[in-house]
């Protein structure tokens, strides 16, 4: 491993475990093994490292939700795939899954509604696609995805902190039922 991937992987780890803000350079390269110049380097700065970390785990996920859902041509199967393929991007890479659902690089007022969260447009496509075939009713694509992915990433978190009462597969089904029911209008 070159200096510049162990700075990178250790403050994937700091970043996942402590948030961007809350972690230094200084600790970055103590973990990575490194001067802190090394850092600097490769990158601007912190902010420029969490940036390029967030497009490296963006890019890792949508591969991987590509790939969940490529063989599902029905709007519901596809949404299915994509809310199964981040549980499953989770147990592959635990800490980049993290890093990516909880943080938001830049200006939150200056993004893109879509481009602010990597995940969000591939579940947009499928609601989009959906929608225009007769199989979900006609929601807000935007703001749906949004939820989708919110409940995901809840139900990530709790699965991580061990704090559900219930089976982490039943966890997993209830929220795809719940996507499911959010664009399909079933009931409960």
């Amino acid at each position: 491993m070159t200096k510049r991937d162990a700075v990178c992987e250790a403050a994937l780890e700091l970043f996942a475990e402590n948030g961007i803000e809350a972690t230094t350079t200084r600790e970055i390269a103590e973990r990575a093994g490194a001067a802190e110049g090394t850092l600097y380097r490769h990158f601007k700065g912190k902010e420029d490292l969490a940036e390029s970390l967030y497009r490296r785990c963006a890019d890792q996920l949508r591969g991987h939700l590509a790939a969940a859902s490529e063989t599902a041509t029905a709007p519901a199967v596809r949404l299915e795939a994509l809310v199964r393929g981040i549980f499953t991007f989770f147990d592959e890479r635990p800490t980049s899954c993290t890093y990516l659902l909880t943080t938001q690089p830049g200006d939150p007022d200056e993004a893109d509604e879509e481009a602010s969260a990597p995940p969000l447009v591939p579940f947009a496509d499928v609601l989009r696609d959906g929608i225009e075939q007769g199989a979900f009713r006609n929601v807000p694509v935007p703001l749906t995805a949004g939820w989708i992915l919110s409940m995901v990433q809840r139900t990530v978190r709790f699965l991580k902190a061990g704090t559900l009462r219930m089976e982490r597969q039943a966890a997993i089904d209830r929220t795809v039922d719940a996507a499911l029911r959010l664009v399909d209008g079933r009931e409960p």
